[in-house]
């Protein structure tokens, strides 16, 4: 929590090695040896797990470009010898003098991976904005979200939100709490002992949901009229529904709900935007219906699919997968140029529709006739891996089928390694892999896809402008690695 008085008596020092430990002392080093020069965006990641490191120092600069105020993040393997959260905490803040170049305006989130532990640590001057009662509610979330398929996700949020609420901005920052339906023994898989979740099966997920206590979600129901199937789905926005049993939700839509879990402020969040956005406009390509809202909302559309029961499911995970938002622009883009409702959308007028991002450098899966049972499917395909396991295609297949029905990135992403690395030659493979480690936070891994394409493809100037831009953005002047 943020205690006035923990601030008052001052925090954040990092007095000696003894004190910190391994934990800690490539800081200290840093720190007293006087190079480099303190970085403007501060991290520390003493945990292992690099993969993230570029996306939240990114998220530490937009959080003080639009708030003033100065963000540290520090992600230890586990605490200090005889240190509590709360006094590691408390002692790095001062030590590292967080907010002293914002006018002591400054935030310190730590979080401790062997304890699941976070601690937010906020400066005087923020605490009538930032008061401990938000902060204790964003570490008790903290204990399920960092257990999560995308704990990257939940620290990004948390910076930009926590910023909101210190500029002011409380109407728009997301007070995270603890799904209902999602609990210890959900996270556990029964077994006691707490897992994270990229760690887990289809039919880890699919056990864990079969066991979660019966709920009233009867009248969210899939119907014969995509209307009310609409309807129903808005309905359950505004209620926070984000429980992953939905009825009207397509199976792999029901599985990213567990992968990706989201609380009932957040889903009532969505709600609103999609309130705000009406009047919508409806589309429809073959088994699939596509909800449009009004240019300069911030939103994504709606994608519905049609079984072959004749009712319309609400499929999420393509809403994902199809299109894209970008943070400086309210309105979304299409990812592909063989993205069905494309022509629709250009003669509806539709903002950024004069391009698709990736073109026809990678396509989207075939549909299949919905529904059908998605682990039978994956088993299918891991059989054919087995019985050809050089085989690059059959890989890529697997990651579509994770990708596109389920939006599961860390799934999708280990197979489309697997199928660039047996095909390294294959551009579509490597597209496909830019766009998973964009959209999972994977900056650096993006970064060298990128510059692979840019390079073999000579004649592409926008491939190498994206390129030329993204690596300008993410150049934190050499320090990106503390």
């Amino acid at each position: 929590m943020c205690s006035a008085a923990t601030k008052r008596r001052h925090a954040f020092v990092l007095a000696s090695i003894a004190l910190f430990g391994v934990a800690v002392g490539g800081w200290f080093v840093w720190r007293h040896h006087g190079q480099p020069p303190r970085p403007r965006y501060l991290l520390i990641n003493e945990t292992g797990q690099h993969d993230y490191d570029l996306a939240f120092r990114m998220s530490l600069k937009l959080a003080e470009k639009k708030s003033g105020i100065e963000n540290a993040l520090v992600l230890l393997a586990s605490l200090p010898p005889f240190k509590t959260i709360e006094q590691t905490a408390v002692e790095l803040f001062t030590q590292m003098k967080i907010g002293a170049r914002r006018n002591g305006r400054g935030i310190l989130y730590v979080y401790s991976a062997r304890e699941n532990l976070l601690r937010i640590e906020v400066s005087y001057a923020l605490e009538g904005d930032i008061p401990d009662v938000y902060c204790h509610r964003l570490e008790e979330a903290a204990k399920s979200y960092m257990l999560s398929e995308v704990p990257q996700d939940f620290i990004s949020e948390l910076i930009i939100t926590t910023n909101l609420r210190g500029a002011g901005a409380t109407r728009d920052s997301t007070e995270w709490s603890r799904p209902p339906w999602l609990s210890s023994e959900f996270l556990s898989g029964g077994g006691g002992a707490l897992l994270h979740g990229y760690d887990k099966t289809l039919a880890d997920y699919d056990a864990a949901i079969r066991r979660l206590p019966e709920p009233e979600l009867r009248e969210y129901t899939p119907a014969s009229d995509v209307g009310v199937s609409v309807e129903r789905y808005l309905a359950s926005l505004a209620a926070g529904v984000g429980d992953p049993r939905l009825p009207l939700l397509t199976e792999g839509s029901r599985l990213f709900r567990a992968v990706v879990p989201r609380d009932e402020a957040q889903q009532e969040r969505i709600g609103e935007f999609f309130r705000s956005a009406a009047p919508y406009r409806l589309l429809f390509a073959g088994d699939l219906a596509l909800l449009v809202p009004q240019p300069n909302h911030s939103n994504l559309p709606l994608v519905l699919r049609r079984g072959t029961d004749n009712l319309w499911y609400v499929d999420e995970a393509k809403t994902w997968t199809y299109f894209h938002r970008f943070e400086d622009n309210v309105n979304f883009f299409v990812k592909y140029s063989d993205n069905p409702f494309l022509g629709a959308l250009r003669a509806l007028r539709v903002p950024n529709m004069d391009y698709a991002i990736y073109g026809a450098h990678v396509s989207t899966p075939p549909l299949p006739a919905y529904p059908f049972p998605l682990q039978a499917a994956i088993r299918t395909l891991e059989d054919k891996i087995r019985e050809a396991p050089q085989r690059a295609a059959n890989y890529a297949a697997l990651g579509d089928l994770y990708l596109f029905e389920a939006n599961w990135l860390t799934k999708a992403i280990a197979s489309y390694e697997i199928a660039s690395d047996l095909a390294p030659a294959e551009p579509a493979y490597r597209w496909r892999l830019f766009d998973l480690y964009l959209n999972a936070s994977r900056v650096e891994q993006m970064l060298a896809q990128l510059k692979y394409l840019s390079e073999h493809g000579p004649a592409d100037s926008q491939t190498r402008q994206w390129y030329r831009y993204y690596k300008s953005e993410y150049d934190f002047g050499g320090d990106s690695h503390l």
